[in-house]
């Protein structure tokens, strides 16, 4: 139960941020189909039914109110927060992840890490506007813009056959999944049960609760982490 002072409201309309987060994340559904896919037709139905199953519970979740119900046990917020972590890793390990770690360039799978950097331009603007809390930014403890940008750096050299050590790689691996393991913790602290930066409003992350911010965990986070374990396995093959 939230203290009486805490309502839930969805956060105040803004173009860049509503329409940034749900095209980054729509952009990155599609992409990552086809790229795993790499012309299985069978594979690519699969994943396109799984991926947009997976996006309409996010979205009916949202939109029906349910995440925004704190009159539970265990909250459906924390439970979300779990299941993408969970399903995250069930692919990364699972037989498909060996799959892709084996048949994807290591440069396609750094490379699609690179949606990191405009999606920090979007969540810092979410930020300014207080749509979201300041501290889930890289004005606050988000610094997940360098995963971003070193993705895109290590894909133009992979691609240009320069001599990238194996190492260089896992730094900046490691790095990114320690990124999104602080964003999690953040989200968690910011969320109306712990409250840990306060109870106003602008302190509170209760914007993943409505459609489409909601697909930032569920399907952006869910992309990133999953995308690092296959990253992982493909380096430990070399």
């Amino acid at each position: 139960m939230l203290p009486e002072n805490i309502t839930i409201n969805p956060p105040e309309f803004d173009a860049v941020a509503a329409y940034g987060i749900g095209a980054i994340a729509t952009l990155m559904a599609v992409v990552c189909v086809i790229v795993y896919a790499q012309g299985n037709r069978r594979r690519a139905i699969l994943l396109a039914l799984g991926t947009a199953a997976w996006m309409a519970l996010g979205a009916a979740a949202a939109v029906s109110g349910l995440l925004s119900r704190f009159d539970i046990a265990p909250p459906p917020m924390l439970v979300m927060i779990a299941a993408v972590f969970a399903a995250a890793f069930a692919v990364g390990c699972s037989p498909l992840g060996r799959i892709l770690a084996r048949q994807t360039s290591l440069a396609t799978l750094v490379g699609l890490q690179s949606f990191r950097f405009p999606l920090e331009l979007v969540m810092h603007h979410a930020g300014d506007r207080a749509i979201m809390p300041v501290q889930l930014s890289f004005s606050g403890y988000n610094f997940d813009i360098v995963t971003g940008l070193g993705a895109i750096l290590l894909f133009i050299l992979i691609k240009s056959r320069s001599t990238i050590p194996n190492a260089a790689v896992w730094i900046w691996n490691i790095w990114g999944m320690f990124c999104l393991l602080a964003i999690a913790i953040i989200a968690v602290a910011t969320s109306p049960v712990a409250r840990a930066f306060g109870d106003e409003a602008k302190n509170l992350n209760t914007w993943v609760l409505f459609f489409p911010y909601v697909w930032l965990p569920v399907v952006l986070v869910t992309i990133a982490v999953s995308g690092h374990i296959v990253i992982s396995r493909k380096l430990l093959t070399q």
